[in-house]
């Protein structure tokens, strides 16, 4: 027996090709044929907005429909999307934003819209240092699908997750330890963050063959002196490459006989399709990790909303450093992320950029495969998530090859910046490679830009 979605999505199928048959439809325009508004369908068929949303989302995972940011929903012709078409623009690697053609910004602005009236008397006022509750009850349930459990006094909303990095670098730990330990290459805002609130800092060697350092890794941790090890598990960024269930426990082994709490930063945690695949914290057994997650990749920057989890030891110190820095975070970003959410419309989208980026990686992966005797793409991470790296010989000149790509139509980033400058966390043994990041390369021209890569590293 079909489901009600389920009826909807083959209604709206057999509507879509009575369309067809009639080309000078009103529901035509320069895009093809347009779809009705979930709204609309919603009243239409007498369903709750999650259900007519499902009912599109079973249309688009069969290729049949595909979704226009501030346009709505249209009918698939010839096997391709309109997001895809006729591109132009050069194949940009480079840019880890997430992609504008598939935002959502007329769900979002209803979203929006909702906030503004559902929550009028908390926009008047300062919200709590921890946040809406409601959001906070509605992420306590959210986070559970990430293997992230944990009491709702334990979360705090913050303005991003670079104001939890400042708060906690900042804040005094029970330790009394001052120092911070990063990964080398490491998120390239965080040194700078630390050097300019005088934060004193080390790093740690993370590579592509051998992961971390563990021997500088546990001789630095025996010093005494670190307070908290800022990691990225998961999708490192830059090189892509992410821990195995062993490494997660020795780290976890390691942080409980040195007194050293670690910094989890599963900024790609919405991308992971390995349900195998857990977060340092699920590991945890001794309250050592804190947990950071970020909405800039899934959603858009610019909503500045990110979420940490304490263990309930830090909760006050976090706390007090927190409305020092801001007071509160956003109350009207808040709520519309609680309305978006709730709706169901978050998990609708965060599917579609799932399957989407994952297809672009498999033709990147295809690609790495198909060229055995090409040492960059023989020795490049397969790698889920956005983006990969190249590793390159020391003798090629970087700067050259990015300018020679990018006058052919394609935009690369190196990993240099991703290494601290100065102070003592810099290195000047930086591994040459390039971050091939996929968010914003359309599928079909994801073998041409790899391709021209490829070339110019081998006319160098």
């Amino acid at each position: 027996m079909l489901r009600k979605y389920e009826l909807i999505a083959h209604a709206l199928q057999e509507w879509m090709q009575e369309q067809m048959m009639r080309q000078n439809s009103r529901h035509w325009d320069e895009k093809g044929i347009r779809l009705p508004a979930v709204r609309t369908v919603a009243e239409k068929y007498k369903c709750s907005v999650s259900t007519a949303i499902r009912a599109y989302e079973w249309l688009e995972q069969r290729h049949l429909v595909y979704a226009i940011p501030q346009s709505g929903y249209y009918a698939v012709q010839n096997g391709t999307g309109a997001q895809d078409m006729d591109w132009q623009e050069p194949l940009d690697f480079a840019s880890a934003a997430p992609d504008p053609r598939v935002f959502p910004y007329a769900d979002f602005r209803h979203c929006m819209d909702l906030a503004m009236k559902e929550k009028q008397g908390e926009l008047f006022l300062y919200g709590t240092q921890q946040g809406l509750p409601s959001l906070i009850e509605l992420l306590q349930k959210q986070f559970a699908d990430y293997q992230v459990f944990a009491r709702s006094e334990q979360f705090f909303v913050t303005t991003g997750v670079q104001q939890a990095l400042a708060a906690l670098a900042l804040m005094p730990f029970p330790s009394g330890k001052a120092k911070v330990m990063v990964e080398l290459p490491t998120y390239h805002n965080m040194p700078p963050l630390l050097e300019s609130l005088n934060v004193p800092y080390t790093g740690v060697k993370r590579t592509l063959g051998e992961g971390l350092d563990w021997e500088s890794l546990e001789r630095q941790f025996a010093s005494g002196d670190i307070k908290f090890f800022y990691v990225m598990p998961r999708f490192h960024n830059p090189i892509g490459i992410s821990m195995t269930a062993a490494e997660k426990k020795r780290l976890l082994r390691l942080a409980q006989k040195y007194d050293v709490y670690l910094v989890e930063d599963d900024y790609l945690a919405d991308l992971e399709d390995n349900a195998r695949q857990d977060p340092l914290w699920a590991y945890d057994s001794h309250n050592r990790v804190i947990y950071l997650k970020s909405y800039s990749k899934i959603l858009f920057p610019g909503l500045r909303v990110g979420v940490t989890v304490l263990p309930a030891k830090l909760v006050p110190g976090f706390g007090t450093i927190k409305r020092m820095l801001d007071i509160d975070t956003s109350v009207l970003s808040q709520a519309a992320l609680e309305v978006y959410i709730h709706s169901g419309m978050f998990a609708h989208h965060r599917k579609i950029i799932r399957n989407r980026y994952a297809s672009r990686m498999e033709v990147v992966r295809e690609q790495l495969a198909a060229y055995p005797e090409f040492a960059p793409f023989r020795d490049a991470p397969r790698t889920g998530g956005e983006h990969t790296v190249l590793p390159l010989e020391a003798r090629i000149p970087m700067a050259t090859l990015v300018s020679r790509l990018q006058k052919r139509g394609i935009l690369v980033d190196t990993t240099e910046r991703y290494y601290p400058r100065t102070g003592e966390g810099a290195t000047r043994e930086l591994e040459k490679m390039l971050r091939l990041n996929i968010s914003n390369v359309p599928k079909q021209r994801v073998i041409e830009g790899m391709m021209k890569i490829r070339e110019e590293i081998l006319r160098l």
